[in-house]
């Protein structure tokens, strides 16, 4: 027969969800791994696949690449990876890896993320469409978003691109880069005021 001690069992510190037990696990997380999660908590509770693949190249980027800490991500059940998405098995989760990361990372993060989007849609267009979106209606931007279900158009990805900037404050761009942030913004209202009416 056991003799319990309810004293200790209660002082115990135990977690009070799933979602709680998983956030003390970061600690034993590889870097490039609290990397990627840190940087996933930077969308909010989803993202495209697609739009990772493009930030693949960029600084924000764990150094070999996305795809494995993603799929390391999924296999300890952080995220999930469907239907084009990769998605936060809980919101607390994404809640507390964002707040755990502090703030001038956090901007760094938004505004690289921003710029990066905004460049790579940018340069993508032609010198004839350069100062308008209206060349790019419908066209998409990554040919294999169709297979995934999932629709990346350089409308959505400036979308992506402004909202981040605007989320780490638009007065940490440099000054050179300012002008084309206010031009992104713009473009994106527009097309935002136009579904309106």
């Amino acid at each position: 027969r056991f003799q319990w001690c309810w004293d200790k069992i209660c002082s115990l510190k135990t977690s009070d969800s799933v979602a709680q037990f998983m956030v003390s696990t970061f600690s034993t997380l590889e870097p490039e791994v609290l990397q990627m999660l840190r940087l996933l908590s930077c969308f909010g509770l989803h993202t495209d696949v697609d739009v990772l693949d493009i930030l693949d190249a960029s600084c924000v980027a764990p150094f070999d690449g996305i795809r494995t800490p993603v799929q390391n991500l999924s296999d300890l059940g952080f995220i999930e990876v469907a239907g084009g998405l990769v998605r936060f098995t809980h919101d607390l989760i994404q809640q507390h890896v964002y707040e755990s990361i502090e703030l001038e990372q956090r901007r760094t993060f938004h505004i690289e993320i921003g710029l990066f989007l905004g460049w790579k849609v940018s340069t993508s267009r032609t010198s004839s469409d350069a100062s308008s979106l209206e060349g790019a209606v419908g066209k998409m931007y990554i040919s294999e978003s169709k297979s995934q279900g999932s629709v990346i158009t350089e409308r959505s990805l400036l979308s992506i691109a402004t909202d981040h900037i605007n989320h780490a404050g638009p007065e940490f761009v440099e000054q050179s880069e300012r002008k084309s942030f206010a031009i992104w913004n713009l473009e994106v209202g527009k097309e935002l005021s136009a579904r309106c009416d």
